[in-house]
């Protein structure tokens, strides 16, 4: 489904429906590599089964990462990265032993990200330049418009975990998946309309939790009698 909005995408951004200086344009010039990277991800998510396999391929994508940057194959480097996070969130998803500790972690970052994005190294990093920025996100294509998009190596890492979450249980997988997707593309729209860069965790969490909320609480109350 997620491939299916980024072919309607794709679409609109080939057909010029949207001027590139607008803000709709660049929306949907930036959001279309936004798009790919998250139906990649998500189509990913069936090495699940691998249980804790899932570190060594995180520990192979991350050698593929290094080499990919010391020989410049920017390409690679991305493709290697979303490997590298989609396999480390679906295995952290794996340590969660209980829907309390699931809505813990979805909170807590909310408030890590704020302050990271604003007050701590993220924001320390942008604003000295460093070298490090390109390391830890993920460059993504843009169609359309002249212009570069990120996204944060974490934010794929967490949006993999939830995906995790989902699958172990028993949540809305699919519209998981599309829920979070949905919610970078708003963080997106707010980046762009206000010209800076915006944390995505904090909408992420919200997504998740508002579109499995009555199952979450459900498990919830269960596992008492699960265990």
């Amino acid at each position: 489904m997620i491939a299916a909005a980024a072919l309607a995408w794709g679409g609109a951004v080939f057909l010029g429906l949207f001027t590139r200086d607008s803000t709709a344009g660049l929306v949907m010039a930036f959001g279309m590599g936004m798009l790919v990277t998250c139906a990649l991800s998500s189509s990913l998510a069936f090495i699940i089964a691998a249980r804790h396999w899932l570190l060594l391929v995180a520990a192979l994508s991350l050698v593929s990462v290094v080499a990919a940057i010391a020989l410049g194959w920017t390409p690679v480097e991305s493709l290697a990265k979303v490997l590298f996070a989609t396999s480390a969130g679906l295995w952290m998803s794996l340590l969660l032993t209980s829907i309390g500790q699931v809505v813990i972690i979805a909170v807590l970052i909310v408030f890590v990200d704020f302050y990271s994005v604003f007050l701590g190294p993220t924001h320390r990093m942008v604003e000295s330049g460093s070298a490090w920025v390109d390391y830890l996100t993920i460059k993504l294509p843009v169609f359309g418009a002249p212009g570069v998009s990120q996204l944060g190596t974490s934010d794929i890492v967490f949006f993999s975990l939830f995906i995790g979450v989902s699958i172990t249980y028993a949540l809305r997988r699919s519209a998981t998946a599309l829920a979070l997707t949905a919610s970078f593309v708003a963080t997106m729209v707010v980046g762009v309309s206000l010209g800076m860069g915006v944390p995505a965790l904090p909408l992420l969490s919200v997504f998740f939790l508002l579109g499995n909320a009555d199952l979450l609480y459900e498990r919830f109350l269960r596992e008492p009698e699960d265990h």
